[in-house]
């Protein structure tokens, strides 16, 4: 707050939309072209390329949330039917392969994700999305589109 000027003060607002306004956005947007399942993929891809540009812009500096971006990633993997295995998944997360293992470990214990072997190379494992965190990720990507038709 200290950046603002004498007497302009922020103010954080949170929007909160009722769920039927979310399901109406959402059904609205379907209705216009594409399916629901189409517009979360979308925005999923959208804020993983968002999150991209803000790190090349910002040359040195590090935005790193390695869950947020290996949860978006494994959402956009499994909308499009493609499988991503261990190391790609710590590489696609930008931190380092010890923190983001740390960051697959924690989201396998919490139940949203399982390592599966590579049907190809079982030396390898691959990242499966839990139905517990698919369902998370498509309430959170409803409510971004909802809450960006509604303000946009």
């Amino acid at each position: 707050m200290a950046s603002a000027s004498a007497g302009d003060e922020l103010i954080d607002v949170i929007v909160r939309l009722p769920r039927k306004a979310v399901e109406e956005s959402l059904l609205s947007a379907a209705a216009a072209g594409g399916t629901i399942a189409d517009l979360r993929l979308g925005e999923a891809k959208a804020i993983l390329a968002g999150r991209r540009r803000r790190t090349r812009c910002f040359s040195g500096a590090r935005f790193l949330d390695p869950s947020w971006d290996m949860i978006l990633e494994l959402y956009v993997a499994q909308g499009e039917h493609r499988d991503i295995a261990v190391s790609q998944l710590c590489s696609l997360s930008g931190a380092s392969m010890t923190t983001a293992l740390r960051h697959i470990e924690q989201l396998e214990a919490v139940g949203y994700i399982e390592r599966i072997p590579d049907p190809a190379d079982r030396r390898r494992a691959n990242v499966s999305m839990l139905p517990r965190l698919r369902n998370a990720a498509e309430e959170w990507l409803d409510l971004q589109i909802a809450s960006s038709r509604a303000t946009g």
